[in-house]
């Protein structure tokens, strides 16, 4: 996004110059632009062209330098065979030496002045003139040696040359090539050649070899025949890089190859095997023709296809550097050329706008600018003319938008008051008349402090107004406030303000927006009355008071005195809400939060926590005997009838206490304390009030710990079955059992189901509790009947809680289809309570029973509000006589009647009787001959483990009479 800051130097200073220089700056820069690329690409092909001349001269003394070479290397072959004995080889040695004398005085004339300054050629002159007239004789391996010493010197120097002119960096990868096995690879394979003729030819005039001269022969001719492998690839390499010397150079290969390799068979099978009978001067002349025919190849096939490509390359050059400075040409002048015509037409352009903009600042709002272009100057121009168009637009429109921005003002919803920055109002809609009762004739002019603010912020609105035009800062502006306003009659409206500055012929103006917020007001008040308190009785709710709460906790910490929490619950409201109707119910709420009122001071705070409990907090008590005075007149005053109209309601109440900051140091604390002292008045009896003691807590803390442990029981098969014969007391044998629920506690042992089923009621896991004892019994009986006693039927109790909590029996109706068990092979037993509070949905769920074939027993039959009709009402199978009834009978002589009565009527019903806690011989012989049908009880058996149970079965199925003596039926 900054990049433009970049060009910050360049920006400035084409903004001091006009155009004219503008485009001066631009051509120069332009021209000297092209002439530096140029001045590069002339100055490069020029080198290139150079280097290529070079490399062509180069070439030229590459020839005499083969050339001597060559004549050397004959010159050693010929003086190896004269000193061997051939006389006629002396003259065509002489010949040799004459005409490399003139090479060498050629090549001397010929080389550049850094060359022949060099002590290199001059060396190599005076050891040719060794050589070709020794001083002293020598033997035929010294021949050798100072011939190939010097004939390497001379291919040293031969490449040395190449190097200076460059004929070894050559760019053209064919053209190295060339240079390479001209200059190279192919002299070295001659001079191997020629060092293999001169040694033959010495050898062959002697007439005779010596092993050690057979084995160096031998080497000689090995690394010949190298050297012509490592000659041809290379030239075969050129055909690679240059397609359209690939044939010439395959075949040059294949003649050096095939000329080299009759000469390594010659030496080899001529000389190296067996007797020799060649003669020197055929030997010679075989090499020196095939020496020959390797200096005409590189004479007359590969240094002139290396001068060719040479020049092909050099006339590239040249062409390149003709077009390159002909386009260099072109492009300068048709840049010129374009500046020029860009500096008219611009420059033509710019006079045009400035002539334009001239008369439209005149007033002329019709003048509008016509370009040719089509460039940025003609952008700037339709944006002129659209500014133009537009600005003749906006002066037409104005006035209306000003008559109707007024129509606006008049018709809003809200008060528009406008002010000048004298204080004086400037406008006044409709809306400010009916807000503040000013005419609009009657506000304009005046101060609008004057008007509309209350005297006692009148000074303060001023100070504001001269603030902020002396400082350009306020605080009310472009914010929406809350504050009040003045009524013409006087009196004080909530109004909600915003106010807007803007510039108007150079002085500040301020709008004020202004809304009546009366009825939002009222709104707020009653939302936050309904918030914190009840709306039946008026009092605080539990949000007020838990905030109350926590204010009388500050409050006794820093007076040092106590507070009392107290918790009021009425007993048995929801008996009269269930009788009378819900608006009976909240006649008596409103009536008993009067009467506890009326028993607490104004200080202390009262709140109805919700449904029919109420919290009293007793502020800067000195002693509980205050507090214990209040609680008996609240339950004297609570107790008292309440009249329904139609008839009176008679209640009481639990009351529980507890005292900051003894009992607890947080609100939390106190109001789980008196909850639970209320819990305890209610367990007292009710009617009464209660102090919470720490024991309370004890139990609660235990009570929690034992649902939590309930929670994991049945994750971990903590529960059990146990199972309670029931006899038949004319047979004396096993013809059902009661499952009984267990809880083996890991740490407390075997936990009562008097104290876990409750809980197990109100926390909800009597659902899956039950299930799971259902499926259990279920499961040992299938077992039983199918091993024991097919006629067994095993009873199940389901809970009052259970039958509202679950959703349904299907689960246990399929269970039992699922396992093959007919539906009388279950009893469930259930309560009386059951049946006196019995909802549609538990007669469903008995129907659905009776449906399945599934039996019913009622059980503790004569406990609870026994109701007759409810035996037919419901079809029951059972009735189980409550062990209370069965315990009489023996203290008692009176006692039988009862049981006698529940027989004969149970009997006349249709029932079949099974009687509960049959302790002594003497109460079953009662039961027996009252026609009691079945009875259970420790005279029989306490309740078993299912395998202890199982057992008894066995027992009795291997018994032919039962298991009379072991039942209690001897």
């Amino acid at each position: 996004m900054r990049f433009h800051l970049l060009f910050g130097p360049a920006i400035r200073l084409m903004n001091r110059l006009d155009y004219r220089r503008k485009f001066a700056v631009f051509g120069g820069l332009v021209l000297l632009a092209l002439f530096v690329l140029s001045h590069s690409l002339y100055s490069s092909l020029r080198q290139d062209i150079e280097a290529a001349e070079h490399e062509l001269a180069g070439l030229s003394h590459i020839r005499t330098l083969s050339q001597i070479v060559q004549r050397v290397q004959k010159h050693r072959g010929l003086r190896a065979g004269e000193l061997a004995g051939v006389r006629s080889m002396g003259a065509e040695r002489q010949v040799q030496a004459a005409e490399t004398d003139a090479l060498f005085d050629h090549i001397a004339t010929q080389l550049p002045a850094g060359l022949l300054s060099q002590r290199d050629l001059f060396a190599l002159r005076t050891d040719w003139e060794r050589l070709r007239s020794p001083g002293e004789p020598m033997d035929s391996p010294a021949n050798f040696d100072a011939h190939t010493r010097l004939i390497e010197r001379l291919l040293n120097f031969e490449a040395d040359v190449a190097d200076a002119y460059g004929l070894t960096l050559d760019p053209d990868p064919a053209s190295t090539y060339l240079i390479d096995s001209s200059v190279s690879k192919l002299p070295a394979t001659i001079e191997r050649l020629g060092r293999v003729r001169a040694f033959g030819v010495a050898l062959l005039s002697a007439g005779h070899a010596s092993p050690e001269q057979v084995s160096e022969l031998s080497a000689l001719v090995t690394e010949l025949d190298s050297a012509r492998k490592v000659a041809g690839y290379n030239i075969e390499k050129t055909g690679r890089y240059n397609p359209a010397l690939q044939s010439e150079m395959s075949r040059s290969a294949v003649d050096i190859g095939d000329s080299l390799s009759a000469i390594v068979r010659l030496v080899r099978t001529r000389i190296l095997s067996g007797p020799v009978t060649l003669s020197p001067e055929v030997f010679y002349r075989d090499a020196t023709s095939t020496i020959d025919s390797l200096y005409a190849q590189i004479e007359h096939m590969l240094l002139p296809a290396a001068e060719r490509l040479i020049r092909e390359r050099l006339d590239g050059l040249r062409h390149a550097l003709m077009l390159t400075m002909g386009m260099v040409s072109a492009l300068l002048g048709v840049a010129l050329y374009c500046s020029i015509g860009g500096y008219y037409a611009i420059t033509r352009s710019v006079r045009n706008l400035a002539e334009s903009a001239r008369a439209l600042a005149d007033g002329r709002l019709e003048e509008r600018i016509r370009l040719d272009s089509r460039d940025e100057l003609a952008q700037i121009a339709g944006s002129f003319n659209d500014m133009a168009a537009g600005l003749s637009a906006l002066i037409a429109t104005r006035r209306d938008n000003e008559d109707t921005m007024r129509a606006i003002i008049d018709s809003a919803l809200d008060a528009v008051v406008q002010m000048n920055e004298d204080g004086e109002v400037t406008g006044w809609n409709p809306q400010a008349e009916a807000i503040f009762g000013w005419t609009r004739s009657e506000a304009v002019g005046q101060p609008m402090h004057a008007l509309i603010v209350p005297p006692e912020y009148r000074e303060a609105h001023v100070r504001g107004l001269r603030h902020f035009l002396a400082t350009g800062a306020g605080p009310a502006l472009n914010r929406r406030l809350t504050i009040t306003g003045r009524h013409r009659d006087g009196h004080d409206i909530p109004i909600e303000l915003t106010i807007a500055v803007s510039r108007v012929n150079g002085r500040h103006a301020f709008s004020a927006f202004i809304r009546d917020i009366t009825e939002q007001k009222k709104a707020e008040e009653l939302i936050w009355t309904q918030a914190n308190y009840d709306v039946l009785t008026q009092l605080p709710n539990r949000r007020m008071f838990r905030d109350r709460l926590d204010q009388e906790l500050l409050k006794a910490n820093r007076s040092g005195r106590c507070m009392v929490l107290m918790f009021i619950d009425l007993d048995r409201f929801k008996e009269v809400n269930d009788a009378f109707g819900h608006q009976t119910g909240d006649v008596v709420l409103i009536e008993a939060a009067r009467r506890i009122r009326s028993c607490v001071r104004e200080s202390d705070t009262l709140a109805r926590l919700g449904g029919d409990e109420f919290t009293v907090i007793l502020s800067e008590q000195d002693d509980a005997a205050h507090a214990q005075r209040v609680a008996s007149d609240m339950l004297q005053v609570l107790t008292a009838p309440y009249d329904l109209g139609h008839t009176s309601a008679h209640l009481s109440a639990s009351i529980g206490l507890t005292v900051y900051p003894q009992d607890a140091a947080d609100a939390d604390g106190l109001i789980r304390n008196a909850d639970q002292a209320m819990y305890g008045a209610k367990d007292s009896g009710r009617n009464c009030f209660n102090f919470f003691v720490s024991s309370m807590q004890e139990a609660a803390q235990k009570r929690l710990q034992l649902i939590k442990d309930l929670h994991a029981a049945l994750e971990q098969e903590q529960l059990v079955l146990h199972y309670q014969p029931i006899i038949g007391l004319e047979t004396g044998t096993i013809h059902k059992a009661e499952a009984l629920l267990r809880w083996q506690h890991p740490q407390r042992g075997l936990v009562s189901p008097a104290d876990f089923i409750p809980l197990a009621e109100e926390t909800g896991l009597i659902v899956p509790i039950g299930d799971w004892v259902f499926r259990e019994a279920t499961r040992q009986l299938l077992r039983w009947r199918e091993a024991y006693a097919p006629g067994l039927q095993v009873s199940v109790n389901k809970s009052p809680a259970q039958f509202e909590r679950s959703a349904g029996d299907e689960g246990w109706i399929d269970h039992l289809q699922t396992l093959g068990l007919p539906g009388d092979s279950v009893v469930i037993e259930i309560t009386e309570s059951l049946l006196l509070d019995a909802t549609s949905k538990v007669a469903r769920q008995l129907c659905k029973y009776r449906e399945a074939g599934i039996q019913i027993s009622i059980d503790d039959f004569g406990t609870g509000y026994s109701a007759l009709s409810y035996l037919t009402k419901f079809d029951m199978d059972y009735l189980k006589i409550d062990q209370s009834f069965v315990r009489n009978m023996s203290r008692d002589p009176a006692g039988t009647a009862l049981p006698e009565a529940i027989i004969l009527l149970s009997h006349k019903l249709g029932l079949t009787v099974v009687a509960e806690g049959v302790e002594t011989v003497a109460q079953r012989d009662l039961l027996r001959d009252l026609g009691c049908d079945y009875a259970q009880g420790y005279l029989f058996s306490r309740p078993l483990p299912a395998a202890d149970f199982e057992a008894i079965l066995k027992m009795q199925r291997g018994m032919p009479h039962g298991c009379v003596p072991m039942m209690g039926m001897a």
